[in-house]
């Protein structure tokens, strides 16, 4: 295909034994690198967490084209994980070495940088069946950075939160080369000028004027699982987070968010067929 891009994906995983295989399963054949990011027994804050089977089921996965890297860091900073491992794959890395064992242009090709990052968390599912047109919109439009949208899920897959209910638009696609500030933001100078430019009552050309787009809804969207299951599972996710600071966790909170009920056979087929505890799923349909 005359548009395909080099893209290597950076997924976070920390006690993900419910979605990290599914999530591979979904992005393998898409990517030419997958990053996995691990703190393994710790969370951002350095904490102690009981690990699950994550590490067991990444390493573990088959990888005939050896495109997996499972990275164990105690990074006290979410984002300064992700730099450091977007960081890790330049030129710079091969630059002047003296080869030991294989040859200098195999090494350079490892080390050579992608035409995008794909920054995704192990429960954001994209749908298989729309992500090949999602890579060509980015591959046509070739922008620094593309936003994708996304749907967020109410205990099972069955309950969809509409977009007007809860907005949830970060950067999904990040030209090589370009880092993060914070989370997924790559620089607050955009939401600076956006918040000046309406206080002036201008058109708001902020994330034109750096360089970033939005994938359009219908060309594709993600489905993100981070609100399945039980209040046990959702309180030991958030209590992980690294947004724990700005948020409030409330045992009912997640049921007081508007739903719409969707029949599983109307969900992306990789998540319909995936490998799911029987709770992520209505029991009557």
């Amino acid at each position: 295909m005359a548009n395909k891009l080099k893209i290597h994906a950076i997924v976070k995983a920390l006690n993900e034994e419910n979605f990290i295989v599914n999530q591979l399963d979904t992005i393998y054949p898409f990517c030419s690198r997958i990053s996995i990011i691990s703190q393994y027994d710790r969370d951002w804050y350095g904490k102690r967490v009981e690990p699950d089977s994550t590490a067991s089921l990444v390493l573990n996965y088959p990888d005939p084209e050896g495109k997996i890297h499972f990275c164990v860091r105690r990074v006290r900073d979410e984002t300064a994980a992700v730099n450091m491992e977007m960081l890790s794959f330049n030129k710079k890395s091969y630059r002047g070495i003296i080869p030991h064992g294989s040859p200098f242009a195999e090494i350079a090709a490892f080390h050579e940088p992608p035409d995008y990052f794909w920054y995704v968390d192990a429960d954001e599912l994209y749908d298989t069946e729309t992500l090949p047109q999602v890579l060509a919109y980015l591959a046509a439009k070739k922008p620094r950075g593309m936003r994708v949208c996304g749907y967020n899920y109410l205990r099972t897959w069955n309950h969809r939160v509409p977009m007007e209910v809860v907005d949830f638009t970060h950067f999904g696609f990040i030209k090589a080369g370009i880092l993060l500030e914070q989370h997924r933001n790559i620089t607050w100078n955009e939401s600076r000028l956006a918040k000046l430019l309406k206080m002036l009552k201008l058109p708001n050309f902020s994330s034109r004027l750096f360089g970033f787009i939005v994938c359009p809804i219908e060309v594709g969207v993600f489905h993100h699982g981070c609100w399945l299951g039980n209040n046990e599972r959702i309180k030991s996710k958030f209590n992980k987070s690294s947004h724990i600071e700005s948020q409030k966790w409330e045992p009912n909170s997640v049921d007081a968010i508007h739903s719409v009920f969707v029949p599983t056979e109307e969900l992306p087929i990789n998540i319909r067929n995936g490998q799911w505890p029987a709770y992520f799923f209505d029991a009557k349909q």
